[in-house]
């Protein structure tokens, strides 16, 4: 369960926090992660900013600034056709790197407890929540917040217990669904990822001197940015196959592979990207799994977050994010003053209430993103019609411009509004 979705909870010293990591240590799957104006409010709130703007290649403006260079490069000639402009920085990073500035600010009295692999929970009828580990240990909590990801095991402890009250009332169909929710979902994309150190790519700088370059084909994309403030170069390529979505993903989903796999499927790309895909020594392959939009993250005292709740396509550089969002939210209400012991369940409520809806928003506008970054706009033919490519950087510009437009600010006032109004009802009653 990473750092980031606790650190929101650390201004409540009465909140009583113990970390279960499955883990041998804290540590980051994954390269790139980005962060969006939006989202970046927030982690000044929280006393980050600083040692984050540290550790990124670009430093935080609210001004309008260039971000990525949209080029068309299926082809033996590729071309820039549309440079996106956004009303704030979109700050890159290695996961590593953030991961250490977390764990920097998580509170010492933190209890942490590594190498406690959750297999299932129960709640008991006094409210106890017991958490079953595979080590064969048994701990209690009166809240469980599962972060533990796109596999989760509380989320499938959850959907399992919102099914059987469903079954029990007569509701078969719905409890189906909800068992049928557990597993992710392939969304037919799988994404090629590798880091390269900046000092190999010479002659790509002198390319593209701006270095954030999405290199554009047909139901296939490559995203070039750098991290770790300029010294290594994060590469991901997406090729997708929606006719595949929903259907079993044959094989492990992450796998290390030869840097020929990466090359021959783009073998007939303009020369430049196949520069920057030579300078790879070892890529490693992921199938790209979404889990399903769920009708409540919530059963009694128990919710998840982030990736257990919305595990989403990485083409909006969203699912961080959101995590972030949720955790925020989540912690507000849990630290109110209204929130005691007797309704915790009222805040998970609202919780799920206020940012439930977001989440699955957010999900669908990343696929949305992939499919325009393949060049899929409908009306549009990209190979044909290539005077009408800036209208697929238009659409996309749309599609990602509440990252930059658009701040938490009014979901917080709402959250606090529904409890407070909550409260005010039952001292009445």
């Amino acid at each position: 369960m990473a750092p980031k979705k606790f650190m929101a909870l650390s201004k409540y010293p009465d909140i009583d926090v113990t970390i279960y990591e499955a883990a041998k240590e804290f540590s980051e799957v994954g390269a790139g992660i980005g962060v969006w104006p939006r989202v970046w409010k927030i982690l000044a709130h929280l006393g980050l900013d600083e040692d984050l703007a540290r550790i990124t290649a670009v430093k935080p403006s609210y001004n309008e600034c260039d971000t990525f260079i949209f080029r068309k490069s299926d082809q033996p000639e590729g071309h820039d056709f549309y440079k996106l402009q956004t009303q704030g920085t979109f700050l890159r990073y290695h996961r590593p790197d953030v991961l250490e500035v977390l764990i920097k600010h998580l509170p010492p009295h933190y209890k942490t407890h590594f190498s406690r692999r959750l297999n299932s929970y129960t709640q008991t009828s006094s409210g106890n929540i017991e958490l079953f580990f595979y080590d064969g240990t048994v701990e209690t909590c009166n809240l469980l917040i599962g972060a533990d990801g796109i596999k989760s095991a509380v989320r499938r402890s959850l959907l399992s217990e919102q099914a059987k009250k469903a079954a029990s009332t007569g509701r078969l169909k719905e409890a189906d669904q909800l068992l049928r929710s557990i597993e992710p979902k392939w969304t037919g994309i799988v994404a090629y990822r590798a880091l390269i150190p900046t000092d190999r790519l010479t002659a790509y700088r002198d390319a593209h001197p701006e270095q954030n370059i999405r290199y554009m084909g047909q139901n296939v994309n490559v995203v070039v940015y750098p991290i770790s403030s300029g010294s290594l170069i994060n590469i991901g390529a997406f090729h997708a196959r929606e006719e595949l979505a929903g259907t079993p993903f044959q094989g492990p989903w992450v796998t290390n592979v030869e840097k020929d796999e990466l090359l021959a499927v783009h073998a007939d790309w303009e020369p430049e990207l196949q520069a920057i895909l030579q300078c790879i020594d070892k890529p490693s392959r992921w199938a790209v799994h979404t889990s399903h939009p769920l009708r409540s993250w919530v059963s009694g005292n128990v919710t998840i977050l982030g990736d257990a709740a919305h595990a989403m396509s990485p083409q909006q550089a969203s699912g961080a994010g959101q995590a972030i969002e949720d955790a925020f939210i989540l912690a507000t209400l849990l630290g109110h003053r209204l929130t005691r012991l007797e309704n915790i369940n009222q805040a998970l409520s609202i919780y799920d209430n206020i940012r439930r809806p977001v989440a699955t928003e957010v999900a669908e506008r990343s696929l949305v993103n992939g499919r325009l970054f393949g060049l899929q706009l409908p009306g549009v033919d990209a190979d044909k019609d290539t005077e009408r490519l800036p209208e697929i950087g238009d659409a996309i510009k749309e599609n990602w411009k509440w990252t930059w437009s658009t701040t938490l600010d009014a979901s917080i006032r709402d959250a606090v509004q529904m409890l407070e109004n909550a409260n005010i009802s039952r001292a009445y009653l």
